[in-house]
């Protein structure tokens, strides 16, 4: 069943030149075509090498995502790139709601449901990405902005969301671990993504299919146990997807 397919998806941020990300991509290719990995493997490049990207990898089981999308529709929005175009250059996925979009470019829930309703739209799966900051976890409000994020998402985009659940992966990364090398402990993990599966339960049963990623200083040390998690279904990973052993390592612990 295609369902359940595990995700490894390489974030690759706002790194790279042509070359190295041809070469990035070429390593990754090499690899997945000798392991034959059974899982779904997507590497999200900045936007601008999507289309030679896509040209290395169309033929091959690895997906190409894409790191943003424009809120509108085709139209006079200068620098923006739409759905239909990411669709049209061959995207299979694209990144919603990154703590870097949230907390850097201040994009908020408004902005983010535009964004998944163009893509699914465009018939394009959404990575929706929401986590708690190191103030939050402090706190100890970690369930309760989680509740608030998917809330906000699954109320804006209740009509589109009901019909295709399945266009939509849920990936819960806790700003406070990305790059900074500090992971959740086992028993914490387990607890938030029983958590976040409840919650997506109780909203409607039709999201039960709704495949939950991790992602936060995910390496190929830390890969096989976070994967042992219950209720989880794949990995976000950022700095280490652009070191083509690394990420390869990964995809082969899983």
């Amino acid at each position: 069943k295609i369902m359940s397919k595990k995700i490894i998806a390489g974030n690759w941020k706002q790194n790279g030149t042509l070359k190295s990300s041809i070469s990035l991509a070429k390593k990754v290719l090499q690899a997945v075509k000798k392991a034959k990995y059974t899982h779904e493997i997507i590497i999200i490049p900045p936007s601008i090498f999507l289309l030679p990207i896509r040209d290395l990898i169309h033929k091959s089981q690895i997906k190409l995502g894409a790191q943003n999308v424009s809120a509108f529709s085709d139209g006079a929005y200068t620098g923006e790139i739409s759905g239909s175009m990411l669709k049209d250059s061959g995207v299979d996925y694209c990144l919603v709601g990154h703590s870097e979009r949230r907390h850097i470019i201040n994009e908020d829930e408004s902005v983010f449901s535009s964004k998944v309703s163009r893509l699914i739209d465009s018939d394009i799966r959404v990575i929706y990405c929401f986590g708690e900051t190191l103030n939050d976890y402090k706190n100890k409000k970690t369930k309760l902005i989680i509740k608030s994020q998917l809330k906000k998402l699954f109320l804006n985009n209740k009509n589109n969301l009901k019909k295709h659940p399945s266009k939509l992966i849920l990936a819960y990364e806790p700003v406070w671990a990305i790059g900074t090398g500090l992971v959740p402990s086992p028993e914490e993990l387990v607890s938030i993504f029983k958590y976040i599966r409840d919650t997506v339960n109780k909203l409607d049963k039709k999201y039960s299919p709704i495949k939950i990623l991790y992602g936060g200083s995910v390496t190929p040390d830390n890969a096989s146990s976070l994967m042992d998690t219950k209720h989880l279904d794949g990995l976000l990973i950022g700095g280490a997807s652009l070191v083509a052993k690394k990420f390869i390592d990964i995809c082969s612990t899983i």
